[in-house]
């Protein structure tokens, strides 16, 4: 008897009541769909993807001329990163109760849209200017690596995002923070990385790459996080 009112305590206690959020658990199944058909389409793009990432081989170059090669997974991998940070995105702002929309969905888009737009500045600015230095394969490098930890930051958040929008208040606020971690461990690595990339083909000090990480990277994050403050209150 009382293991059972223990039982029912703890269900009360975790489970959240979600109703209303059927058409999001739809759109959670279509993500892990997309997902499938990625991995059943192209499975050794996954493979050489968790290699490259994991650094467990010592064939690298190797592994990233192959991955350059199948631009279509890269593509669409792409794609499920811009709609998995737009659902974070809109996650973090209807917590914080700065939703400028009526809709849930108009604001899924516009973040996705936002995310999207950002990374073709940057890749537009990134080429040009390579091209303008005559450092087009550094630049290409450094793309290709800031893209493949976008991917791998995407399948990272899926999960996480899960437990977000079907778990309790408390599992939300445990899963966000891990979010804050993961995110912030993978741009650490992914400042790293191009580092030892940009590195071996230009002739480049770490600390003029400081600057550039500083006025390019972590700038931009700043500046995108006072504007959400400041224009979705």
């Amino acid at each position: 008897m009382q293991y059972k009112i223990m039982r029912e305590l703890l269900l009360q206690i975790s489970i959240h009541q979600v109703e209303g959020k059927e058409i999001l658990f739809y759109g959670f199944i279509g993500l892990l769909l997309f997902l499938a058909v990625i991995r059943q389409s192209f499975p050794k793009y996954f493979t050489d993807l968790f290699r490259l990432f994991f650094r467990t081989t010592l064939k690298q170059r190797h592994l990233s001329e192959q991955l350059t090669q199948t631009p279509l997974p890269s593509f669409l991998l792409n794609l499920l990163f811009f709609m998995v940070a737009g659902l974070y995105l809109t996650f973090w702002l209807e917590t914080t109760h700065r939703n400028p929309f009526s809709n849930f969905w108009w604001l899924i888009l516009c973040m996705s849209g936002v995310v999207a737009a950002a990374y073709l500045v940057k890749f537009i600015t990134l080429q040009f200017t390579g091209w303008l230095f005559k450092a087009g394969d550094a630049a290409t490098s450094y793309i290709f690596t800031v893209f493949t930890i976008n991917k791998m930051a995407g399948l990272f958040l899926l999960p996480l995002l899960a437990l977000m929008a079907f778990s309790a208040p408390w599992v939300f606020s445990i899963s966000l923070a891990l979010s804050w971690v993961l995110l912030g461990g993978l741009l650490l690595y992914r400042i790293g990385l191009t580092y030892r990339v940009v590195r071996k083909q230009i002739n480049i000090s770490g600390f003029h790459f400081l600057l550039y990480v500083t006025g390019f990277e972590i700038a931009p994050l700043l500046v995108l996080y006072k504007l959400f403050l400041l224009n979705f209150s």
